[in-house]
């Protein structure tokens, strides 16, 4: 397929508004990346940038090593499945599908067999004579990836292509997409405003905030060893819980009074220095009443979720704003109005700078904004 590599890439509008800053970013071969953030991030403007859609207003966009910033979307041989499909009403199934060749002037026959071989890789060759009004949603999508297949591009665009599916067809797309390409072995841009989504198909993350890149690196490294506490609480769904404390000694006093130990001690925080301490919900523990002391949390329960093999339970910290989230395990009685004893795991303890937001301790390589591929 296709190397990708983006070098101090920007966009600046007449208006002044600059939507990108700086972007660099090396994508491999075969590698599928998923660019996420919250609405306003600049991922969209950068796939429509990667697509020739949106004119770049500094850096360099190359495909295979070949400078592209100036062609059309025509000439980059990039593929884009949108979010509303973008299917002709009037044409077949067959026909939406295999539009692009007719207009590189494939022959019907050849043009009918390209077809009918991508329709039997994506479950569509008994609709290709349909309509599209004729189909559900996810087939409609199918339609929309097997347009973007038969052409057999360099590089898949993917702009939130599942956001109009209902949550169980949501699901079943994003496996089907994540099989289809890695057996397809193409280089795939996907972007999403669902973390979840995310984290399920990337092969690389790249988190986006306000135009920059936050991070990039594996989805289990980022959410092991986020760089910022923005990207640490992007990335897990419920989000992580952040804390005030000060660094004591060899642990942490929070103003409930309670100590925890951390496992090692932050580099660039000095003893009393207020910290912001980071933990998952996942990684809250329930003990017994007989648990009190050091290393615990004492809170009082305000909501409780259940969703079945978990429950999500909010709980008051004292001298906290904010609730702490558990995520504990749903045969476990609480309810609202309870007192319970939280354990953190010491071990997956985050500490980020309470002003700039960045982590306390050094990150490893692939956590680094390096444009080198993990």
């Amino acid at each position: 397929m296709a190397t990708l590599r983006l070098d101090a890439l920007s966009k600046t509008y007449p208006n002044g508004f600059t939507a990108l800053h700086g972007v660099d970013l090396a994508i491999d071969d075969g590698e599928l990346i998923v660019v996420v953030g919250p609405s306003g991030c600049g991922k969209s403007t950068l796939l429509r940038m990667l697509a020739g859609l949106e004119s770049i207003s500094g850096g360099e966009l190359a495909i295979d090593g070949r400078r592209v910033n100036d062609l059309e979307p025509a000439e980059r041989d990039i593929a884009m499945v949108f979010q509303n499909y973008a299917l002709y009403p009037h044409m077949s199934v067959a026909d939406n599908m295999g539009y692009a060749l007719k207009n590189r002037g494939v022959p019907k026959a050849a043009r009918r067999r390209k077809v009918e071989k991508t329709a039997r890789l994506i479950g569509l060759e008994d609709l290709l004579d349909r309509r599209p009004r004729q189909l559900s949603g996810g087939q409609r999508q199918r339609v929309a990836m097997g347009r973007a297949i038969v052409r057999e591009p360099k590089v898949f665009l993917f702009d939130e292509p599942l956001s109009n599916l209902d949550a169980k067809l949501r699901v079943q797309m994003r496996i089907e997409i994540r099989r289809l390409q890695k057996r397809l072995g193409v280089t795939a841009v996907y972007v999403t405003h669902d973390q979840v989504e995310a984290m399920t198909l990337a092969d690389r993350l790249v988190v986006m905030n306000g135009g920059r890149i936050e991070q990039v690196g594996t989805p289990m490294h980022l959410y092991e060893r986020p760089a910022s506490r923005f990207v640490a609480g992007f990335i897990g769904s419920p989000a992580m819980n952040f804390l005030d404390a000060r660094l004591d000694g060899d642990g942490l006093t929070l103003p409930c009074g309670a100590r925890l130990a951390l496992p090692s001690e932050p580099e660039r925080v000095a003893d009393g220095e207020a910290v912001c301490l980071g933990v998952r919900p996942e990684h809250l523990a329930v003990v017994s009443e007989g648990g009190a002391g050091d290393g615990v949390l004492s809170v009082r329960v305000e909501l409780v979720e259940p969703l079945g093999a978990d429950t999500l339970v909010h709980a008051r910290l004292d001298g906290q704003d904010d609730l702490v989230v558990a995520r504990i395990d749903g045969i476990q009685p609480v309810a609202e109005g309870d007192s319970l004893i939280l354990r953190p795991d010491t071990d997956r303890l985050h500490l980020f700078d309470p002003d700039s937001g960045q982590r306390l301790d050094d990150l490893e390589p692939e956590c680094q904004h390096s444009t080198s591929p993990a």
